[in-house]
């Protein structure tokens, strides 16, 4: 769940069994996460031994990125308004101004977190794009970072009612505390040209 430290998040309100936190999503080191049980739920333990985090996992704790995680957090909470405000305007001048670039590039979701853009473009494959955006240095993403390396359309996407070629061709640009405006810029200045060349290569394969 990537919701902490970006938006309101209600626990209870969702209506939900459980919830998990990465503290890599908050800034904190990777390999130690929170999870968040509805109450009276019994729940299969995924390691047997000593009994620790309440019989859920046995093993010892990994003190020192527990309490890293935790300052993390409480900072993600200190400056959320104001970054989730900076990161979301940087993002919707991201999307209007590729639009504008780029007219019939599809937005995917509107409701999305603060710094996530996920765009269609037609006539392209998801592939070529990122190897033409890194190319240039620019980072990019064909989905989440835990499907990676899947060939295949993203599930959320079609969820979405997008056709598999729309999902196909479609990027994911993350935004994040220390996203800049000069990289913004530097995004939409090279894209219109990424695509048109991604287009050319996917009109020659097909």
């Amino acid at each position: 769940m990537q919701s902490l430290g970006k938006v309101d998040f209600n626990f209870a309100a969702l209506g939900a069994t459980a919830a998990t936190i990465s503290s890599h999503k908050v800034g904190g080191p990777l390999g130690v996460a929170a999870l968040i049980l509805k109450r009276g739920l019994d729940i299969t333990p995924v390691t047997h031994g000593g009994g620790q985090e309440r019989d859920v996992r046995s093993g010892t704790f990994n003190a020192p990125s527990i309490v890293a995680f935790a300052a993390a957090a409480r900072a993600a909470l200190s400056k959320r308004d104001s970054q989730s405000s900076r990161i979301a305007a940087l993002r919707d001048s991201a999307a209007a101004r590729i639009l504008q670039a780029i007219p019939d590039a599809t937005i995917n979701g509107v409701a999305g977190l603060p710094g996530i853009l996920n765009i269609s473009f037609p006539g392209t494959e998801s592939e070529a794009l990122l190897l033409l955006l890194d190319s240039e240095g620019i980072s990019a993403s064909a989905g989440s970072a835990c499907s990676a390396g899947v060939s295949r359309p993203s599930h959320v996407l079609l969820a979405l009612g997008r056709t598999e070629e729309e999902a196909m061709s479609s990027l994911r640009f993350s935004l994040g505390s220390t996203t800049t405006q000069a990289e913004i810029d530097r995004l939409v200045e090279i894209l219109p040209s990424v695509v048109q060349r991604a287009r050319a290569a996917f009109s020659v394969k097909k």
